[in-house]
């Protein structure tokens, strides 16, 4: 201020150019800082990038061969009595069949081995009950109204007439997967997956490759 209390116009330039000798004095630090950290830490950085490429790489080619090796596809052909089903599932599968005097038939197929018991899961269940299709959706109402699972109409791409239900979600106790309702005769149909593991070969490989004879 002047003798007059009036702002002496050089003042302004003076404290901007303060201001900005502070911010480029900051920034200059900060870059320096960065600088310095990459120089320091480059070769570590390197390295850690690296190795999560060829994780990535690694896990690719695993999923690879093992897509691979699910091939070429084996085949499955029940009785004419049954409805003659059909279908393929990978080599790398183990399939079990029961098929009692009472004119039904439960086919298991899982990775590796089958192991039995009520309480395992498997890669796909295939039965044919005596149980007429109407009673066999009846025991989904239950889970539908509290939308322990979803429903909508399916109907297999080989067999595209007859059209049954499917079911998504939590299709038994303890269970997650998938399972398909389809009417035959007298009888029904069942086609399931009890692990979302293998819901990419069930919806990829089994479904597409399953026919029968209504």
């Amino acid at each position: 201020m002047n003798e007059r209390g009036s702002l002496n116009i050089l003042l302004i330039p003076l404290i901007f150019a303060v201001l900005f000798f502070f911010g480029a004095a900051g920034f200059g630090a900060w870059a320096y800082m960065e600088r310095q950290d990459y120089k320091d830490n480059s070769d570590e950085k390197s390295a850690a990038a690296v190795a999560v490429a060829v994780n990535k790489t690694k896990s690719e080619k695993d999923n690879e061969f093992v897509e691979k090796e699910k091939e070429p596809l084996k085949s499955y052909v029940g009785p004419e009595s049954l409805g003659s089903i059909t279908f393929q599932y990978p080599k790398t599968w183990s399939t079990y069949v029961n098929q009692p005097a009472n004119n039904t038939i439960t086919i298991l197929s899982n990775s590796d081995i089958v192991v039995g018991g009520q309480s395992s899961s498997y890669a796909l269940r295939v039965e044919v009950v005596s149980q007429t299709y109407d009673t066999v959706v009846g025991t989904f109402d239950n889970a539908v109204k509290t939308k322990k699972v979803t429903a909508t109409a399916y109907a297999l791409p080989k067999v595209p007439k007859t059209v049954g239900l499917r079911f998504d979600g939590a299709i038994a106790t303890d269970r997650q997967g998938a399972i398909v309702i389809l009417p035959l005769r007298d009888k029904t149909v069942k086609i399931s997956v009890e692990s979302t593991n293998y819901l990419k070969d069930f919806n990829g490989i089994i479904l597409p490759n399953f026919t029968f004879s209504p």
